[in-house]
C-alpha cells in the first residue's frame, strides 16, 4: 500500500487515504469528514478515486440532506422538509435497498439527531420498525407513513406510484405547511410551490440514496472499524440500541 495512514479491513475497492491524494481533492474530503458525522469516513476515501466527484459531492449532497432552511434573500434555496423527516427517508431507502454502510451509518446520524433533540424514545420507537412502518401506524404520523409508503414504492418500482397516493401526499404535506407558523404568510400559489418544492426534494433524497446504496453495496465500501482513524463501530454500538443494531443484522444478512 502507498499510505502510511492506519487502515482496517476491505474488499473490492481500498479507500483511499489523504497521504495519497493532492491538496484539493483532500480539502473536499475534509469537508465531507466535517460534514457527515465528523469521522474520517470511507465514503469520501472510496469517492476519492474520482477527485472532481469528491470535489463537488459534498456541497451537492448537502443541498438536500443535511442544509436547514437556507435562503437567498426571500429565495428559498434548502431545507423544504426537516431533518426528521428527511432522515426516515434515507433510512428507509436503505432498509428496502439492504445497504449496510447506509444503514448502519444513518442508524447513527438519525439516532443522534432524535437524542440531541430530547426526542430519543421516538426516535427509537420509528428506527426499531421502519422496515415494516406500515404495521405501527400509532408510531408514525399520517404524513411521515405516507412519506414512507411512497419512499418504499420510489425505491422499488417508481412506476408503481399511483396519482392517488401521489395527490394524498401533497395533500398531507400541505396541511402540514399551513400548520407551520413560518409559512402563515404564504399565498395559496406560494404554498403549493413549496408542497411541490418538498415532493421534489424528497423523491430526488430517495433516488439519491437508491444510487448511494447501489454503490455502497456493489463496491463492498466497508464500514470504519478499530483499525481505521476513526472508530464509527464503536459510536455506532454506543449511540444505536441494540434492538435497531439487530433489526439491521437480520435484514443485511451479513452482506454489505
Amino acid at each position: 500500500m502507498a499510505t502510511k495512514i492506519s487502515q482496517g479491513p476491505w474488499t473490492r475497492i481500498r479507500p483511499l487515504q489523504r497521504d495519497e491524494l493532492d491538496p484539493y481533492t483532500v480539502a473536499g474530503m475534509a469537508t465531507g469528514e466535517i460534514t457527515w458525522g465528523g469521522f474520517r469516513n470511507n465514503l469520501c476515501k472510496v469517492m476519492s478515486y474520482l477527485p472532481r466527484l469528491m470535489q463537488t459531492e459534498v456541497e451537492y449532497c448537502n443541498t438536500f440532506i443535511f442544509d436547514p432552511p437556507t435562503f437567498r434573500g426571500d429565495v428559498q434555496e434548502a431545507g423544504f422538509n426537516d431533518r426528521f423527516l428527511r432522515e426516515q427517508v434515507i433510512l428507509k431507502t436503505s432498509l428496502v435497498n439492504r445497504s449496510r454502510y447506509s444503514i448502519n451509518h444513518h442508524s447513527t446520524i438519525g439516532m443522534t439527531l432524535f437524542t440531541g433533540a430530547g426526542r430519543r424514545e421516538e426516535g427509537h420507537a420509528k428506527y426499531l420498525h421502519m422496515h415494516e412502518h406500515e404495521k405501527f401506524p400509532d408510531i408514525y404520523s399520517k404524513l411521515e407513513m405516507a412519506v414512507l409508503n411512497y419512499v418504499a414504492k420510489v425505491a422499488v418500482d417508481a412506476h408503481s406510484v399511483t396519482d392517488d397516493e401521489f395527490n394524498q401526499l401533497r395533500a398531507l404535506l400541505r396541511a402540514d405547511d399551513q400548520a407551520n407558523p413560518a409559512l402563515k404568510k404564504l399565498s395559496d400559489e406560494a404554498l403549493s410551490r413549496h408542497v411541490d418544492a418538498r415532493i421534489v426534494e424528497i423523491t430526488w433524497l430517495a433516488c439519491h440514496f437508491c444510487l448511494l446504496n447501489r454503490w455502497f453495496t456493489v463496491l463492498q465500501v466497508p464500514d470504519e472499524g478499530p483499525n481505521d482513524e476513526d472508530n464509527f463501530l464503536a459510536a455506532y454500538a454506543q449511540m444505536v440500541p441494540q434492538d435497531i443494531r439487530d433489526r439491521n443484522e437480520n435484514i443485511l444478512h451479513g452482506d454489505f
